[in-house]
């Protein structure tokens, strides 16, 4: 049986079970634009060093009130940290190639509601997959998942499957690690491809 087949069913199916579990933690968004302010690209900002928190393990990375887990050891990659008006960007690239592997961004708002992202690239642009996030900094805790959405820059001609969802690590709120997941198919007239990318998100303790 095809491998791409075997790991997109097995995804499909950790997203329906996470989109259950969440909505014990989520509560109706009854503005569904309520967020678009938050939304804008990764694009240029101001390069800082990258401290890394003394609490963080190897395979986590720091962005503002969120950390994030990566696939990579850190002495495997250069982490960059980008500064705009509203996120905390970090880029990783790898340590030997130079190349861009993924971004990682955060609302540079603090407050209990956050917006956190993960840019992939894709044949003809980026994806970002995006999930807002109500916290509580005190106890190192996520409450509940807001809204999980898909940014397309540029959109595909045609998204001919489209599956995200986001749930607790643990099965319930509050949790201490959140993740999310996206199964999409894109095509772009004569391209097409398929994408089963997420990325999973802590507290930091401060």
């Amino acid at each position: 049986m095809n491998k791409s087949y075997i790991v997109a069913v097995f995804l499909a199916a950790v997203i329906f079970i996470s989109v259950l579990v969440i909505d014990g933690g989520r509560e109706p968004n009854p503005n569904p634009e309520r967020t678009m302010e938050h939304e804008a690209p990764s694009g240029p900002g101001v390069v800082s060093d990258y401290i890394d928190p003394p609490a963080l393990a190897d395979h986590q990375v720091a962005l503002n009130d969120l950390y994030v887990k990566i696939p990579y050891q850190k002495k495997d990659i250069v982490l960059t940290k980008r500064t705009t008006d509203n996120y905390i960007i970090v880029d990783i690239t790898s340590q030997d190639t130079g190349e861009l592997l993924v971004t990682y961004g955060e609302s540079a708002v603090h407050g209990n509601e956050k917006l956190v992202f993960r840019e992939v690239p894709t044949k003809e642009g980026k994806v970002r997959l995006q999930m807002v996030v109500e916290i509580d900094s005190e106890a190192g805790l996520i409450r509940k998942v807001v809204e999980t959405k898909v940014v397309y820059n540029p959109k595909p001609e045609k998204v001919r499957s489209e599956t995200i969802g986001a749930g607790s690590r643990s099965g319930e709120f509050p949790a201490e690690n959140v993740e999310d997941l996206a199964s999409l198919y894109l095509n772009w007239g004569n391209e097409s491809q398929d994408l089963y990318e997420g990325y999973e998100i802590g507290v930091i303790n401060k």
